[in-house]
């Protein structure tokens, strides 16, 4: 479709003829009463009304190279997102389409049911928001850990749970955000130690990291406009036979637990996002909580590229 370009004091009636073109153009209402767009015309719409002209519901579909790579089931009502939205994805190993997202809006805000996932390769996230915030409990894996986590009013607060891949597990809870005192690891022989302890404590453990040595390093990932990236993989190689990851959320952190005798002088990380370049940080450059900005350039990785790199950081390991 040819490119239109309307400012965004465009008149009403030169909205409608747009959307009266795409309809011309075989983007008529399919069943459930859903438009029929491609992503190109949905951007070109999303650009050209800045004034909140969206109304209804509406069937995206994103091609790749000719093929079908995304689907989104959407709706607005006056401007604003509203109702179920449905997300399904192309992923590489399945070759077909599988539900990814489900996000549910009010008023523009995620507002019940929220769940995403790359189809249980790594990663799931699953809960509630209240008015855009996270509400009561969300569970959460990512390569291989699990999680439990109680919000109100968006930060932590309660209790929490999380198990790592090699079978640790930790107990603690929040309040406001803030983590309470005693919390407490449990090795697989089901000894248990507060944690903060004399780390001299002998702990019989046939987990291959004692739990005395692992450090959470957390952090964020932002677009060189200041923006978050969400889902970016972030790989912190520790040596060529040691590594560990983690996704960035949807607020554009990450955590990563890390065995910290295994980090040396050479250990750096790793950010791989598609549409962006590939990001290096020297480990010994970053600090706790510091914010990693991906850069402009010409050499961006591309979706396959993106893929690759996501599933092989399953071959992570510490």
């Amino acid at each position: 479709m040819q490119a239109i370009k309307i400012m965004k004091n465009t008149p009403i009636i030169l909205i409608l003829s747009l959307l009266f073109s795409l309809v011309m153009k075989g983007q008529s209402p399919i069943e459930g009463g859903y438009i029929q767009l491609t992503i190109d015309d949905y951007n070109e719409l999303i650009d050209i009304n800045q004034e909140n002209e969206l109304n209804g519901k509406y069937y995206v579909r994103e091609f790749k190279d000719k093929k079908l790579i995304s689907i989104h089931k959407i709706e607005y009502r006056k401007g604003k997102k509203h109702g179920e939205w449905l997300h399904f994805q192309i992923f590489r190993k399945k070759g077909s389409l599988d539900l990814s997202t489900i996000e549910n809006y009010e008023d523009d805000q995620r507002n019940g049911y929220y769940y995403n996932s790359d189809n249980g390769f790594t990663f799931t996230e699953e809960g509630n928001y209240e008015k855009g915030k996270k509400e009561g409990l969300w569970y959460i894996t990512k390569g291989g850990s699990k999680e439990k986590v109680n919000y109100k009013n968006g930060k932590k607060h309660g209790d929490y749970w999380r198990q790592d891949a090699s079978g640790v597990i930790v107990k603690g809870a929040y309040k406001k955000g803030e983590k309470l005192d005693d919390w407490t690891i449990e090795d697989l022989s089901g000894n248990t130690k507060i944690e903060g302890e004399d780390t001299s404590t002998d702990l019989t453990s046939i987990t291959p990291v004692s739990a005395t040595e692992i450090q959470t390093i957390e952090g964020n990932i932002h677009k060189p406009d200041g923006s978050i990236v969400p889902i970016a993989v972030v790989r912190l190689q520790l040596s060529d036979a040691s590594c560990a990851y983690a996704f960035s959320d949807y607020d554009g952190k990450f955590s990563i637990e890390i065995d910290t005798d295994k980090i040396t002088p050479d250990s750096y990380f790793e950010i791989v996002i598609e549409g962006f370049p590939k990001k290096t940080v020297p480990f010994s450059e970053f600090s706790n909580n510091d914010t990693i900005v991906l850069e402009k350039g010409r050499k961006k990785v591309s979706y396959n590229e993106y893929r690759s790199y996501y599933e092989s950081m399953k071959d992570c390991h510490l």
